[in-house]
């Protein structure tokens, strides 16, 4: 930029100081060497060192944290996929789930003959890239190789092969495709090794109680190769994986069924192991004098999750003509 076309902020000598500050901190920035006590945007206004920047949440009140993944992950490096970082792998196919998830990606490998309506489906409703498993175990031969150029066609962002593929279709899909090609495998063995030179780019370990021991043992022999793997059933088997070497992880959500059962349990008000309502005393004592706690306690909660333009006013108790405020 040269001085004439300079912003007004930094016309005059004082303006070329800064101007020439700001360049120098950017230099840096570019070169790795930032100085984080400096701001790029406003060399004027330098960040404060110690303070917290936390992202703050723009959240939908319809939406529901059922299906949100385990925070634990977040530890985790992630794998880049064009320019995007994937920490979180949502295993599901329940588009239901799909859709309300926060997970960085789908990972829907299913027990049937691999269908593109089935993938279009999901690519309906995800809000992440879709990697969509195409075969290898029950399907075989050339149906493999078809499935995994249509899914490309259809837009997925990778297609998966189950554990049962053989280093021939590994070569295959990986020659016929541009699209990443993740091998999956459940122990460490001369497969794993002839998967990865094959042409796998990314290796999906699904090992049981073994997979942190695989994800170690493929992270030894190959320090590149991204290897997501199955989370297990803790936050301490999510970081002892990713201890291990997993650069991002799987998460299996509980069905849709499930989350709806616990729903229903709370509609219904079961008891609890005392024999107590869980909603406290009966409803239709309350109704009586017009105080119900649950009702009072669901249009409470309704206000709270509703935004504040969305927020219904009432009236005034006595009938009065007080101006009504808007929150």
């Amino acid at each position: 930029m040269s001085m004439e076309h300079m912003p007004n902020s930094y016309s005059g000598q004082d303006g070329e100081m800064r101007y020439s500050s700001y360049l120098g901190h950017a230099n840096q920035a570019a070169d790795g060497h930032a100085n984080p006590s400096v701001d790029k945007r406003s060399v004027d206004q330098p960040l404060q060192m110690g303070v917290q920047r936390e992202a703050l949440p723009i959240e939908n009140p319809l939406s529901s944290a059922a299906a949100r993944v385990p925070q634990a992950i977040a530890h985790s490096s992630g794998i880049v996929l064009q320019g995007r970082r994937l920490r979180s792998f949502v295993s599901s196919t329940d588009v239901a789930i799909i859709r309300n998830t926060n997970a960085d990606a789908i990972l829907a490998v299913y027990p049937f003959t691999g269908h593109p309506v089935i993938t279009q489906a999901i690519l309906a409703v995800a809000q992440a890239p879709v990697f969509v498993g195409v075969g290898g175990g029950t399907t075989t031969g050339t149906r493999v190789i078809e499935l995994a150029v249509f899914a490309e066609m259809q837009g997925v962002a990778g297609v998966v092969l189950n554990a049962p593929s053989t280093v021939t279709t590994v070569r295959d899909v990986a020659m016929a495709v541009n699209i990443p090609v993740i091998a999956t495998v459940t122990a460490w063995n001369r497969s794993v090794v002839d998967k990865i030179e094959s042409g796998a780019g990314a290796i999906n370990v699904a090992a049981g109680k073994d997979t942190a021991q695989v994800v170690y043992l493929i992270k030894q022999r190959y320090p590149e190769i991204p290897v997501l793997a199955s989370s297990g059933r803790s936050d301490e088997a999510i970081l002892e994986t990713i201890a291990a070497g997993a650069n991002a992880l799987t998460w299996t959500p509980p069905s849709a069924q499930a989350i709806q059962g616990a729903m229903m349990n709370r509609y219904r008000g079961e008891q609890d192991e005392t024999g107590t309502n869980r909603h406290g005393p009966s409803n239709a004592s309350n109704a009586s004098n017009g105080t119900d706690p649950a009702a009072h306690a669901k249009s409470s909660d309704t206000a709270k999750r509703e935004p504040r333009h969305k927020r219904q006013t009432s009236a005034p108790e006595h009938g009065g003509n007080e101006e009504l405020m808007p929150f």
